[in-house]
């Protein structure tokens, strides 16, 4: 009897594939090569909202390159940020946690690429796989320790010592020393006023640390700029490593 598969079937990929996410890649290749029947890639521009605050959830995103925003929205207008994603993650995490909307707002900040697949087609495949189930849930508690986290250093931390560390994520997921980035988003993110980026970025400046010109922030001293950041970034990064 053949054992052929049905038309319109796809068939597994015998070869590995390669992602550049770093949680696809750490998939078994059985696992990986039937989810990426369900995967597109997606080009992330500037600004692009992934998904809307409650507003039903219709894909999940695994960047492999730029950064998305995850964005808490208050009652005034204003917005800041309370998590940011790159390739050591993925967008959606309501969807695995089983709802449906989150209140939280998805934008990319720095462009790049990525995959995507429906939320429906995620649920159905972390019923399949255990090693998918446990990844993605390993992801769900690094994302609340770096929730939890920028809470406390936004109400701990000098502004200095805040956008050290904001400078630091973000180089870690744009794998560049150049950032598209200015004052008014700088403030939003960090939810503080924006003359205190100003003067931080100003201190940042003349140390040699960083280049500041028109939308565009260069860091020049990784190693100074670890020094001026507050203890959060090394304990959030020290997380993803221990969980991931």
């Amino acid at each position: 009897m053949c054992s052929c598969p049905a038309m319109g079937e796809r068939m597994a990929p015998e070869a590995p594939i390669n992602v550049a996410n770093r949680l696809l890649a750490k998939l078994p290749a059985k696992d990986l090569a039937r989810l990426s029947r369900h995967l597109e890639p997606v080009t992330l521009s500037h600004r692009q909202v992934l998904s809307k605050p409650d507003t039903p959830i219709e894909h999940v995103y695994f960047p492999d390159r730029g950064m998305v925003s995850l964005v808490q929205s208050l009652s005034d207008g204003a917005q800041i940020e309370v998590g940011v994603t790159g390739r050591e993650g993925f967008v959606g995490v309501a969807v695995l946690l089983g709802a449906a909307t989150s209140p939280i707002e998805a934008m990319v900040q720095i462009p790049g690429s990525g995959l995507r697949m429906k939320a429906a087609a995620l649920r159905e495949q972390v019923q399949l796989s255990k090693p998918l189930s446990a990844l993605l849930h390993r992801y769900a508690q690094a994302l609340q320790v770096q929730i939890s986290q920028t809470a406390a250093c936004n109400g701990r931390h000098v502004v200095q010592e805040r956008l050290a560390r904001w400078l630091l994520t973000a180089r870690d997921r744009a794998d560049s020393d150049e950032l598209p980035l200015n004052h008014e988003f700088l403030s939003m993110m960090l939810g503080t006023r924006r003359v205190g980026v100003t003067l931080a970025l100003g201190t940042f400046k003349a140390a040699g640390i960083i280049r500041n010109t028109h939308g565009r922030v260069t860091i020049l001293d990784r190693e100074n700029l670890e020094d001026a950041a507050c203890e959060c970034y090394r304990s959030v990064k020290e997380q993803f490593r221990l969980l991931l």
